[in-house]
């Protein structure tokens, strides 16, 4: 459900926040490249585990996401909200997307010992980030738009007209010790049928892959119904952080 190398130490070391993500809002809309549509995203509640292992050890995460429309003026707006939680504690994830771009308006995050608020402007994203009785700015200046990472990524994959075949490349920002841009290359494979918890999906495979020096990747597998759901995710551990997987699956939904 997240960028993995990041949301991998993020786990482990028990910080506040592995990655968030920016993109020129509303304020810059530019043209719809990946013929975003919105309505393709399932709205509702969404159960998930997770499974960290890395060598002997096992870490299982629950998280609850609801993903509901917003109607609030000026714009309508896309609004996720997870709730994680682990033998750590709890976490509290609330993404506003703008609607129609799928571009990320702001984020709050909540934790037991840490916060985290950002806001999206117009080539700027600014914030601070509180962890660990310490308080670091965020201030970046960006030149293109980019998608928000987790459940912003997710979001955007469900609103794609996905088809077998298709190579692509998408902007993300990650937020953590350095704020950076990142690039990942999207293919999509074969559709192929799944089972999970919540059932059996005929879901497409998203492999996503980081162009850059870490090429950390994972595959996100999005239901090919309508609208469409995220139902599963997997990613290797890099060996740098222990060597081990890290595995989400869906396990119920409702409205």
């Amino acid at each position: 459900m997240m960028t993995r190398k990041a949301a991998t130490a993020a786990l482990i070391t028990g910080l506040l926040l592995a990655s968030a993500s920016h993109g020129d809002s509303r304020e810059n809309d530019r043209d719809n490249e990946h013929d975003l549509d919105s309505a393709r995203v399932a709205t509702g509640q969404f159960d998930y585990r997770t499974i960290l292992e890395v060598g002997d050890t096992r870490l299982d995460i629950e998280s609850v996401r609801h993903i509901r429309v917003g109607n609030d003026a000026p714009a309508r707006t896309l609004e996720i909200r997870t709730v994680t939680r682990t033998d750590m504690g709890k976490t509290e994830d609330q993404l506003t997307l703008d609607f129609e771009s799928l571009l990320p308006i702001d984020r709050r995050v909540r934790q037991d010992d840490g916060r985290m608020q950002v806001n999206y402007g117009p080539g700027k994203v600014t914030g601070t980030i509180q962890a660990a009785g310490q308080t670091v700015a965020v201030d970046l200046a960006l030149d293109e738009p980019a998608y928000a990472g987790e459940s912003g990524l997710e979001a955007v994959l469900m609103a794609m007209p996905l088809a077998s075949g298709q190579d692509f490349e998408l902007r993300v920002i990650e937020i953590d010790v350095e704020t950076a841009v990142r690039v990942f290359r999207i293919r999509v494979g074969e559709v192929e049928t799944i089972e999970v918890p919540a059932g059996r999906f005929s879901a497409w495979p998203v492999h996503v892959k980081a162009t850059d020096e870490f090429e950390d990747e994972q595959t996100i597998w999005i239901s090919d119904d309508s609208p469409r759901s995220f139902v599963k995710a997997s990613a290797p551990v890099p060996a740098d952080l222990g060597d081990g997987s890290l595995t989400t699956e869906l396990v119920s939904s409702g409205d």
